[in-house]
């Protein structure tokens, strides 16, 4: 296979919201360059970048997919992405491999509410980014209405091009550097007259886009205004820059399903885009290999080698295969690399080149360029692979999850099956987690949202044959008291041998809030001997755990014993560890009002952020949920919100904020502290304490 040096490779990602036929678009791709004989379809299951069974089943794009092709002389690695927000792991992954990004939306649509989330994460990454309104034959494509809403969301538009045409009337672009148009015939486009009634549109278009371009260089600012005109060398160059600083996103239209456009937007992936050379004009930023200190180190295609593993996918037929950029140096099979931890190493395996689903052998892979290998060992996502140099690249940072429920197989035994099995798809979905909660006896799973905890259990079905049950997860309550109060307890059995004799004083008293437990030996005299003392400890650690009120561990408490007595031959560490539990028990049952025992909730602190339209609606809904705003903020057309809210009150909270916001609405959460309970919330999680010690007597 042709090598391709790294000027001559263009990295880019398609992204966008789901539905705007990101996927049709790389398909097209695919077809013009004559990469492949016929043009694949994701309605009737022949694309070549959505081939998972999922994808051709659902119709959408769950995982990324990888393809490449060649155009005028450059290599074009092409990265599709999901548009649905439940997959979108994907996403942050390329952003960290790619050199440009390919903003799809839909000229039926425009700049729609599902887009901003995911444009303020591309423009997070500083890429180079051009904007692509597909769907341009579509019924209802209004381009005007689309460029009205992009200068209205994003400052810095610049249209490329103007459509011919709008609906099923589209038939070809103007070029507005040139000032040439062209009609689609049928692979190939011919170039025409500009039509006579877009005249006037179209010097208003070029207006705006040379003073897009000049606007980003002072000697370009200077001719523009002396000249009130650019060349089209003058307009290349100041796009470029535009585009590279990323001031300026040019904006393309297209129709993926007639390939109207296609042509003329890969020749400006290759005028705009950098190439995988732009990287090694500036120092990239790690750390060194197994620590936390800063590291850097510059690449080149002859220097030491250095690849990122940013996406691991298992597959049925040939097992487990890792994406890999080369970022410097090369990769060849057989190599032997060092791990991101310094001392794990990686014999690299057989590499590929790949197009969707089918792979082409290739003997070394050059930097700049991306490639699969087969059954690397010891390479998880984000793992750096090196050779010559003590750098990592920093971990890929991916979404945390924001909706968990409590999981459990629904045939019993198959508990290590399921959790062995959700693992090796976390090697290929880092954007969930399996959290193991024995204290509360659940295992929970925690995802971007409802539509990946079914897809992620359904391909659990699929590949283990274990069928999981899902459930409300148990929320980590505490018990603590406000009182004091004092009790004995004794525990005394004779059953015709030597007895079981252990009696015990103890007071009980609450601590300051997160002081967790201590233990006070007040005993005087030896009334109870020093060998038992640790056995009254461990009692009252072992019952308090399980819980006094409601089943939940009792905090911020301090036991004293202070008094007891023993016998010489029925005592034991046994006897009085018992009767510390039966001390305990007895004293929130008779003791109750000098103690006041409430539960404790975690409150959770949460970040929502959301377009300005829909604050009202969001504010009412954090009430609702016992929520206590702490603050909001304005950050252009979105409002940041702060509040803290009770973690039970949270439960597929990410599924109803994208209903109340029609899914612009994002939010994050961490654990802020602990709080009692309200007196409703108590008296019901005691009763259903209680029923539960019923159900199981």
């Amino acid at each position: 296979m042709k090598t391709y040096p790294m000027e001559k490779i263009r990295n880019v990602a398609l992204m966008g919201p789901h539905g705007v036929g990101k996927t049709s678009l790389a398909d097209s791709m695919l077809h013009v360059t004559k990469k492949v004989g016929r043009k694949g379809n994701v309605d009737d299951g022949t694309s070549i970048f959505d081939f998972l069974d999922e994808e051709i089943e659902r119709k959408q794009t769950v995982s990324a997919s990888l393809a490449w092709t060649e155009f005028e002389g450059n290599k074009f690695n092409i990265i599709d992405t999901p548009g649905v927000d439940d997959f979108r792991g994907d996403v942050y992954a390329a952003l960290r491999v790619v050199e440009g990004v390919m903003f799809v939306v839909k000229a039926d649509g425009g700049f729609e509410v599902a887009s901003e989330n995911l444009w303020n994460l591309v423009r997070g990454s500083h890429l180079p980014t051009m904007i692509i309104v597909n769907r341009m034959h579509k019924e209802h494509a209004d381009w005007r209405a689309v460029m009205n809403g992009l200068k209205e969301r994003v400052e810095g538009v610049a249209p490329m091009q103007l459509p011919i045409g709008n609906g099923e009337s589209f038939e070809g672009v103007i070029d507005l550097i040139r000032m040439k148009a062209y009609k689609s015939s049928g692979d190939e486009s011919v170039e025409i007259d500009i039509p006579a009634d877009m005249n006037d549109s179209v010097e208003e278009a070029r207006e705006m886009l040379m003073d897009a371009a000049a606007s980003v260089d002072d000697d370009l600012t200077e001719k523009f205004l002396e000249d009130l005109t650019l060349s089209e060398e003058d307009i290349i160059a100041g796009l470029k820059k535009g585009t590279l600083d990323g001031t300026v996103y040019p904006v393309y239209f297209t129709d993926a399903e007639k390939e109207v456009g296609i042509r003329a937007l890969l020749r400006s992936v290759n005028n705009l885009f950098p190439s995988a050379f732009h990287r090694t004009r500036s120092e990239q930023k790690g750390l060194v290999q197994g620590g936390d200190e800063e590291a850097t180190f510059t690449p080149s295609a002859d220097g030491p080698t250095v690849a990122l593993a940013f996406k691991r996918q298992y597959e049925a037929q040939g097992g487990d295969v890792t994406w890999l950029r080369v970022f410097s140096g090369s990769l060849k099979s057989g190599d032997n690399l060092t791990c991101s931890d310094g001392r794990t190493s990686e014999r690299m395996g057989q590499l590929n080149v790949v197009m969707g689903r089918t792979k082409e052998k290739v003997e070394q892979a050059t930097a700049g360029d991306i490639v699969v290998a087969a059954k690397l060992k010891n390479t998880h996502t984000g793992t750096t692979l090196t050779n010559g140099v003590d750098f990592t690249f920093p971990p890929i940072s991916y979404p945390v999850p924001t909706s968990a429920d409590a999981i459990s197989p629904v045939t019993s035994g198959e508990e290590d099956k399921m959790a062995a099995g959700l693992n090796k798809i976390r090697e290929e979905d880092p954007t969930f987690n399996l959290i193991h909660q024995p204290h509360l006896a659940q295992t929970l799973l925690a995802t971007q949202g409802e539509i990946h905890t079914n897809f992620i259990l359904d391909k659990l079905k699929k590949q283990t044959g274990v069928a999981v049950e899902r459930r409300r997860p148990r929320i980590d309550f505490k018990e603590t008291i406000r009182g004091t109060a004092e009790k004995q307890g004794r525990h005394k059995k004779q059953s015709g041998g030597r007895g079981q004799f252990g009696d015990v004083h103890l007071r009980m008293e609450p601590l300051a809030r997160g002081e967790g437990f201590e233990f006070a030996d007040e005993i005087v005299g030896g009334v109870v001997p020093g060998k038992f003392i640790p056995a009254v400890e461990k009692g009252c650690i072992e019952t308090l755990k399980t819980g006094l009120v409601a089943g939940y561990e009792m905090v911020d408490v301090k036991c004293a014993l202070f008094f007891g007595s023993y016998h010489n031959v029925d005592s034991s560490e046994a006897a009085f560890k018992m009767a510390a539990s039966k001390c305990l028990k007895a004293m929130v049952e008779e003791e109750g009002a000098k103690l006041r025992p409430v539960i404790l909730e975690p409150i959770m602190k949460v970040r929502i952020v959301v377009p300005q339209t829909y604050m009202g609606d969001v504010m009412g809904d954090i009430s609702t949920r016992r929520g206590a705003i702490q603050g909001s903020e304005g950050d252009g057309p979105y409002q940041i919100v702060t509040a803290n809210i009770p973690e039970d009150e949270l439960y597929q909270y990410a599924t109803s904020l994208r209903s109340i916001t029609q899914g612009t609405g994002t939010f994050t959460m961490e654990f802020s502290h602990y709080a009692e309970v309200p007196g409703d919330v108590q008296k019901r999680l005691v009763e259903e304490h209680k029923k539960t010690q019923t159900a199981e007597e």
